[in-house]
């Protein structure tokens, strides 16, 4: 996996020196999905996420893509079974996912509109680690899982070299041995800062 970081790395960096560059920061609101969603219900208002993008051409862009969404809820008292343990109490649930991945966006319409949609897909890695609180007591499993993105929204032209944006991405994480595939779906609004 750190060889396809390295290349993608490699492969922005010369994409940046020749063409235009952004930098998105958006805030993700995410709503559990499969696995997750059976873990912890809550729609999670915890996050952050940033975008490092290069035009290869006119409505292209590709880039790398991190970022952190935490999921939490408290379970009131009833029985958690882990392995061949079962513990009764209130529970207290985190899900921590950071994903890196290597995107590409497209844009169909001219970029001079006020209002320009788009479509992406990124695929990487999610790393998720999920913490199960009994008082003193801590249950933490972990794990890198393949993730592929797609995604669609919106940029507003606010000012040249800046614009607002609105978009939906659906992280689809596949199951490992260690967990199951932690799926969420974000709704991201922040800000795109390019360089002219």
């Amino acid at each position: 996996m750190k060889y396809y970081i390295l290349s993608a790395f490699i492969l922005l960096c010369g994409i940046n020196s020749y063409s235009q560059s952004s930098f998105i920061l958006t805030y993700p609101i995410g709503f559990p999905m499969g696995d997750l969603h059976d873990y912890s219900k809550k729609t999670s208002w915890r996050g952050i996420n940033m975008e490092f993008l290069g035009h290869a051409k006119p409505g292209v862009a590709v880039g790398l893509e991190t970022g952190w969404n935490v999921f939490y809820e408290k379970v009131g008292k009833q029985p958690y079974k882990s392995g061949t343990t079962t513990v009764t109490g209130v529970t207290y649930r985190y899900t921590n996912a950071v994903p890196i991945l290597v995107e590409s966006k497209w844009y169909p319409t001219e970029e001079k509109k006020k209002a320009n949609p788009y479509v992406g897909l990124g695929v990487g890695t999610l790393f998720a680690s999920r913490s199960t609180d009994f008082g003193l007591y801590r249950i933490t499993n972990e794990a890198w899982q393949f993730c592929i993105k797609p995604e669609v929204g919106v940029l507003f032209s606010i000012e040249p070299g800046l614009k607002a944006m609105v978009g939906v991405k659906y992280y689809g994480a596949f199951n490992t041995d260690d967990l199951d595939g932690q799926n969420f779906l974000s709704i991201n609004v922040g800000f795109v800062f390019s360089s002219l």
